[in-house]
């Protein structure tokens, strides 16, 4: 790696006080808690030729003066909730790393990128920005821009909403679009804690309840066996999956999410012989009045019921998609209480209650609505031998089973082809490795069979 240096910017913006976490920065700050550390938003951009360190400066002085969410710092203490504390002004530190002659600057931006995204150690949450930028250059020349955002500042399409932001400011000027019209961390912590948030969270909690009391206490079996080395983390990268996705989105009209989680609940019971499947939705909740644009964090999960046994793959994708409405109506509460809310039912039934299963499609890039001229079945084919899938050791999980799909190449945009793109994490001791192994294979192969027929059944 370079040799490092630092530039030192100021920044100044609207807002500033102190509140308690938003109800998604709960949550992410309870995955703190479980990972024992916190959990960093990293990517690496190419910058353009001509800009230089000065320009990228400006670029972020601009974003901190309009957002809220990059100029706050936590209050942590053990006799009291977490509180956070959004500042009008400040300092920020950039690193600037000088690649070597013969370094490949990429790969000196990408180890910046892993060492701040596994945690270095370095970050304090009261005294540290959430914001890292560094700056690789070679031969003098900026290169590449490494950022990590902290997690509880931000979420996936809360980076988008930044990019959005920036990209619409006038590239002459340097003007504002307009003013930040998005709730910011403040506001929405004071109208989560109004009388109509409070009502909101209500609504959100009966659900849970009435769901919670009907469904099958464990749908899942329990392991023949319990190996030793118990977590794990699988990475599935599908081409042939994303080109009958979209096939399959085209016929239908429901979108390509809806068909992705059809795919999985099939995939699931077909591996596992659980039949309906209850799977825990990440939700974005920006579709909510004045979140569109939020940067900070405000995705939560929430349960819903899908049955795909006897009808066919696009009769299964339309009960997937009427489905996730529920989950997408009632995934925005306090998530202490739903972590309440889970134990007392459990007592009250006798039994304990399993709400492990999580499916979150964070696909930021991959369109989300079907593409006017989708592959034909020869593309299809040609891409099935692609097909990837590995597996590692990891010393723990979040998650009992947490199937993330994003986009193949999510952070760093290299230009990577579309694929379906999964890291799964999970305990096998809740979920066998080959089940997990035998569902990822069959998600390809249901939509790949029914990309085009209608009438496939999902086997199940």
């Amino acid at each position: 790696m370079g040799v490092p240096d630092s530039l030192t910017v100021q920044f100044a913006g609207e807002g500033s006080g102190m509140a308690g976490l938003t109800w998604g920065q709960q949550a992410i700050w309870r995955a703190f808690e479980v990972c024992g550390q916190p959990i960093w938003l990293t990517g690496i951009t190419a910058v353009p030729a001509g800009r230089t360190v000065q320009d990228l400066a400006g670029q972020l002085v601009y974003q901190l003066s309009r957002h809220q969410s990059l100029r706050t710092r936590l209050i942590v203490t053990d006799d009291a909730p977490v509180r956070q504390v959004v500042s009008a002004s400040g300092e920020l530190v950039l690193t600037l790393v000088d690649a070597a002659e013969d370094d490949d600057p990429y790969q000196v931006a990408k180890a910046i990128e892993t060492d701040w995204g596994q945690g270095d150690g370095q970050y304090d949450f009261a005294t540290s920005w959430p914001v890292r930028v560094a700056i690789v250059r070679h031969r003098g020349i900026p290169a590449y821009q490494v950022r990590a955002l902290s997690h509880i500042v931000a979420d996936g399409f809360g980076v988008l909403a930044l990019r959005r932001d920036l990209a619409a400011r006038d590239p002459v000027t340097g003007d504002p679009p307009g003013p930040v019209t998005a709730m910011q961390p403040l506001e929405e912590a004071r109208w989560q804690a109004s009388p109509a948030g409070q009502r909101r969270g209500q609504l959100a909690e009966q659900y849970w309840q009435r769901l919670l009391r009907t469904i099958p206490a464990r749908r899942l079996p329990e392991p023949a066996s319990k190996p030793e080395a118990r977590y794990c983390r699988f990475y599935f990268d599908s081409r042939a999956a994303h080109f009958a996705i979209q096939a399959i989105a085209a016929r239908s009209k429901l979108g390509t999410s809806a068909v992705l989680l059809a795919a999985y609940t099939v995939a699931m019971a077909r591996a596992t012989g659980v039949n309906p499947l209850v799977p825990r939705l990440y939700v974005s909740n920006r579709f909510r009045p004045r979140l569109a644009d939020a940067v900070s964090p405000i995705s939560q999960t929430c349960p819903c019921v899908i049955d795909v046994a006897g009808v066919t793959f696009d009769q299964a994708v339309e009960r997937a998609y009427y489905a996730s409405l529920s989950a997408y109506k009632h995934a925005y509460f306090e998530p202490v209480k739903i972590r309440e809310l889970v134990p007392a039912v459990s007592a009250e039934r006798g039994e304990q209650m399993d709400v492990d299963l999580v499916f979150n499609d964070i696909r930021l890039l991959s369109p989300r609505e079907a593409t006017d001229s989708p592959a034909g079945p020869r593309q299809i084919e040609a891409a099935l031998p692609l097909t990837t899938l590995t597996c590692e050791e990891r010393p723990g999980a979040e998650d009992l089973c947490n199937f993330t799909f994003q986009d193949s190449d999510a952070v760093t945009y290299h230009g990577a082809p579309p694929t379906i793109h999964a890291i799964v994490l999970v305990d096998d001791h809740y979920v066998p490795r080959a089940q997990v192994e035998r569902c990822l294979r069959e998600l390809e192969a249901i939509v790949v069979a029914a990309a085009f027929d209608p009438n496939v059944p999902t086997g199940v």
